[in-house]
């Protein structure tokens, strides 16, 4: 969305930079924002805008994952904070590279300019020194996404010394939330009977990835009911998991509930069944994404899609700024905010809960828009 949100980096090194740099898809503002530029990966300067007449002489910085459109996404709902509170932000992309993002905070420390930094962290562990040097010169620091710190520790949402505040969720309560949802899209599709899933992830060999799929593999070798099978990745791009679900569908014509990492591969393989035929989804295929974009909820409310799993990076931005500003300003703020809430942010969105909830409003859109 990609994720990217999906594009976060556990454990640092040149392989996982590798693995990233397949990836390549998904501002000084004060009383207004605007679309921002892609910054360059071989750059650490700012995509910025500003307004002649600031209201406030706060100066932030945002760090984020890509220009994919959960990470524009991110970015918006930061500018959209920053504008409403008079905040100058300047925004920096590190499209998928985690040495390019230590260079960009250590740039943006060195200017002196900056108050505070709200963090999209692609690889934790190997940021920790720069962002430690950023708190000892008295910068505020707020964490995104997922506790500070390695695959083991984001297992569980928690704060972190390192973060004046994080805002975000569990990664290991994804992997069971699309457990859970697989199974009931197993009952709908084929009752007490034999299941055939099919799961799209996004990398091969990516952290955040690898850690989910281990765990789900794990948790249906022990369901003699369940044939669980991973498809090749599909790049977190709508394009790349319709070919691969092209191939894939073509050879298998079996399959009862599909599942994926990303809205945009729910998508993309939604049109590549259109392309194989046999297969019509909400019919005689489940299908299940992952993001809650618009574009999605729409199709989970028609039928099309089973249902989809809540990310909200528009939210966390919302909040990341909102709660920098407070601090800066010697207010308390909360050093954990957990953006799921069954009211507003569900984890799950399906028809049970658009039909309980017929306000819900999406966080954002697969063009990257807030919701």
């Amino acid at each position: 969305m990609f994720r990217l949100r999906h594009a976060r980096i556990a454990a640092g090194g040149v392989a996982i930079a590798a693995v990233l740099a397949l990836i390549a898809g998904c501002s000084s503002g004060s009383s207004s924002s605007t679309a921002p530029p892609s910054t360059s990966a071989s750059s650490s300067a700012p995509a910025s805008s500003a307004s002649a007449a600031a209201a406030t002489n706060i100066r932030m910085a945002i760090f984020y994952y890509n220009p994919s459109p959960y990470g524009v996404a991110s970015l918006k709902g930061a500018q959209e904070e920053a504008a409403k509170l008079g905040i100058q932000l300047d925004s920096f992309d590190a499209n998928n590279n985690p040495q390019l993002q230590t260079t960009q905070i250590q740039d943006a420390i060195t200017t002196g300019k900056y108050k505070a930094f709200w963090v999209w962290g692609l690889d934790d562990p190997s940021l920790t020194p720069v962002i430690n040097t950023a708190i000892s010169k008295g910068i505020k620091v707020a964490c995104a996404d997922y506790t500070w710190g390695s695959l083991a520790q984001q297992n569980t949402l928690n704060s972190s010394p390192t973060c004046a505040t994080t805002v975000g969720q569990a990664i290991g309560a994804e992997a069971t939330n699309l457990e859970s949802t697989m199974n009931t899209a197993c009952v709908k599709a084929v009752g007490s009977g034999h299941c055939n899933i099919a799961f799209l992830p996004g990398l091969a060999n990516y952290p955040t990835d690898t850690v989910r799929e281990n765990a789900m593999t794990a948790y249906y070798n022990g369901k003699s009911n369940y044939t669980f099978t991973l498809m090749p990745p599909g790049q977190y791009d709508q394009s790349d998991s319709q070919a691969v679900a092209q191939t894939f569908f073509t050879a298998h014509k079996n399959i009862n509930v599909f599942a994926t990492f990303g809205d945009q591969m729910a998508q993309g393989t939604i049109t590549a069944l259109k392309l194989v035929g046999g297969y019509t989804p909400g019919k005689n295929i489940e299908i299940i994404g992952y993001g809650g974009a618009q574009e999605i909820v729409n199709e989970v409310k028609s039928g099309t899609i089973y249902a989809t799993l809540g990310l909200y990076p528009v939210s966390e931005s919302l909040l990341g700024i909102q709660y920098l500003d407070e601090a800066l300003k010697g207010q308390s703020i909360p050093n954990l905010v957990n953006i799921i809430n069954p009211t507003t942010r569900p984890a799950i969105i399906n028809q049970a809960y658009l039909n309980a909830h017929p306000n819900f409003v999406p966080d954002w859109t697969l063009e990257g828009e807030p919701g």
